[in-house]
């Protein structure tokens, strides 16, 4: 599979099959947070960046020998909505009649009219809004430099009031950077989804929130329909035949725990284990351990 990939966890959406259409880190944001790694390729035009009919045939062919998923996401390495075939996709997606359809978007592009409407067809859409005042915005997404926070806020609000889906809108805290209560501001959207960092960020030094922390944000938000974002914990995917394949898939997009791994793919740990172990032994896996937590990377 070159453009699909999982079924992965999702602590919002349980299973989802994803579809990766951007090359790997290319976004507008470079949030310090982020646990696919630093932006190398930090820009902000649209463009087609592979060939449509590729992706479409890599979604025919796979779509379903990849076991149970309760969702097909639009997310992966970079920003979906830098791609500019992606309403076209979404469409495609969504005429097979497989799941419903979700795009996470650190939700920057939306006040360009096209990309809302390129987001119409879908049935949820997460964007992320880690501040909203300027200093604490430049300083945990560090953004392109033609990005604006106000017009951000704005296209957020035009997007949630045009939708006829559902928008999730996420928080991520990072400690000492966007968790003052003056670092709040919501959309109103279906609800509004906050968590900390649960994976290896791309910068050193950045701090994930303590349970007693989060759970303060929570009580102070609790007039809007907030949720916790939870750790994923389902265990019904049969994915033996692509065990290995699907391992480096993978990890090549997100830090994994062994346990992870195992419960992706209904694999005993044993297995799962031996395989990481090769892949480190070939330097193709490299172990990173956040938070007392060991997790297996694809890019050391």
């Amino acid at each position: 599979m070159e453009f699909l990939f999982g079924p992965v966890p999702s602590r919002r959406l349980g299973l989802s099959l994803g579809i990766n259409i951007i090359p790997h880190k290319t976004c507008n944001y470079n949030c310090v947070y982020c646990e696919v790694g630093k932006t190398t390729n930090l820009t902000n035009k649209r463009q087609s960046f592979y060939n449509i009919e590729d992706i479409k045939k890599d979604f025919v062919e796979h779509v379903d020998k990849v076991g149970k998923f309760d969702f097909i996401t639009f997310s992966g390495s970079g920003e979906p909505t830098l791609n500019k075939d992606l309403g076209e996709l979404i469409k495609f997606v969504k005429s097979f009649n497989k799941a419903k359809i979700a795009v996470l978007t650190n939700g920057s592009l939306l006040y360009d009219q096209e990309v809302r409407r390129e987001l119409y067809e879908a049935d949820v859409v997460i964007p992320s809004l880690d501040a909203a005042i300027e200093s604490t915005f430049k300083r945990i997404n560090q953004p392109h430099k033609e990005l604006n926070l106000k017009n951000i806020i704005e296209g957020l609000k035009l997007f949630t009031q045009e939708f006829s889906g559902e928008v999730w809108l996420e928080i991520v805290f990072a400690k000492g950077i966007n968790d003052k209560k003056q670092d709040f501001e919501y959309i109103k959207p279906k609800k509004v989804q906050i968590g900390t960092i649960e994976r290896p960020p791309a910068f050193n030094g950045i701090q994930k929130l303590s349970n007693d922390e989060l759970m303060s944000i929570y009580m102070a938000l609790k007039d809007y329909n907030v949720e916790l974002i939870k750790p994923f914990a389902d265990k019904n995917v049969n994915f033996d035949e692509f065990l290995e394949k699907s391992i480096i898939k993978m990890i090549s997009i997100r830090p994994c725990s062994i346990e992870e791994l195992s419960d992706v793919f209904d694999a005993k740990n044993e297995d799962v284990d031996n395989i990481v172990t090769r892949l480190i032994n070939e330097k193709k896996a490299f172990k990173k351990t956040f938070g007392n937590k060991e997790f297996i990377s694809a890019r050391n």
